[in-house]
């Protein structure tokens, strides 16, 4: 199964403690909506975001709680570049920085996995970093990132 976009439901909501998760910080906005990969035991849902998702200029941070097969990993984004669909042939495009990413001890040696699952989860998202396409439409991301983990 690959990830799909879906509400997220009463037992998943209690399944994966997301009461505690939601409470980790004062300013959390949470989204009651993730892409999940069941199969694989992975979700990705936007936790909080700073700046204006409909302005293609502007700079956008988001926050993610992103979970991989067991292990609980935030991390947070910058937005670097965004090109809409409508100049880019139908495909819509966004350059996103990966500034922080908490992955326990236990699976930091899979740095590289966790980072392709994230950026597949991210284009079928698509919320968190500013697109608001239809499901026809596709997302490519690309991701930057220097290697800090904490």
């Amino acid at each position: 199964m690959a990830y799909v976009n879906e509400k997220i439901s009463k037992e998943d909501f209690e399944k994966y403690n997301l009461e505690k998760i939601n409470k980790r910080l004062s300013y959390g906005t949470p989204n009651y909506q993730w892409a999940i990969d069941r199969d694989r035991d992975i979700w990705l849902r936007e936790y909080h975001f700073s700046g204006d998702k409909e302005d293609f200029g502007a700079e956008i941070r988001t926050y993610w709680d992103f979970y991989w097969k067991g292990s609980f990993v935030p991390i947070e984004t910058k937005t670097i570049d965004k090109i809409p669909p409508s100049k880019n042939n139908g495909i819509y495009y966004c350059y996103i920085k990966v500034l922080k990413i908490e992955i326990p001890k236990n699976i930091q040696q899979y740095t590289k996995e966790i980072l392709k699952d994230f950026r597949e989860a991210l284009e079928v998202s698509q919320v968190g970093i500013g697109i608001h396409i239809n499901d026809n439409s596709t997302c490519k991301v690309d991701l930057e990132y220097n290697g800090e983990v904490s």
